[in-house]
């Protein structure tokens, strides 16, 4: 586990592990998930129609829209690729249930800053490729940074959702080693 003497997870804190983990690296690793969300979000960017149901969203919407769309799909990586391990089935059931709290932590924080580095890269390029004028036309009123932003928002969580699909054809080994790098084992527990 990771360069650690046999036993010496039981010690890792929540937090530890959470770091061990490497939260801040999720979506890089899950290399497809990444290819995804990418693709959709070039797909949202010069989509009128999203532009439109964007601007007709309110921002308690888009915030409840971008929490459903992280949150789902950490529930898909999580039942997908059996990341939670029933603590009842342990030969530790506290180490395991830490464990499974790191997990989740991990996936929180690493796709909160994975969603919040693509809502920057879908911001800065609709303002790169989107024309104001265009953008105004499409919208029937004046289009401003608000625009921009209201409708990166909206790209960002379609873009998140399509990952999800994206994250059905990761390896299931690679994503436990990416998500779960300090986890606890079978083999390690009979230790």
């Amino acid at each position: 586990m990771g360069g650690f003497p046999p036993r010496a997870h039981e010690e890792l804190s929540i937090g530890q592990m959470v770091l061990a983990n490497r939260p801040y690296r999720l979506v890089r690793d899950l290399s497809k998930v990444l290819v995804a969300t990418l693709a959709s979000a070039g797909f949202f960017i010069v989509n009128a129609n999203a532009w439109g149901i964007a601007d007709q969203l309110a921002i308690p919407q888009l915030v409840l829209i971008a929490l459903l769309a992280v949150g789902g799909l950490g529930v898909w990586l999580v039942v997908a690729h059996s990341l939670w391990e029933r603590p009842s089935q342990s030969r530790d059931p506290a180490l395991t249930q830490r464990a499974n709290t790191a997990t989740v932590a991990t996936l929180l924080l690493g796709l909160l800053f994975s969603y919040l580095v693509l809502y920057v890269v879908v911001f800065a390029a609709m303002a790169l490729v989107v024309p104001v004028r265009f953008m105004t036309a499409n919208l029937g009123h004046p289009a401003g940074v608000g625009d921009y932003a209201a409708a990166a928002w909206f790209a960002a969580s379609m873009a998140t959702v399509v990952g999800a699909i994206g994250s059905g054809l990761e390896n299931a080994e690679e994503v436990h080693e990416t998500i779960s790098r300090y986890r606890p084992r079978p083999s390690q527990e009979s230790r």
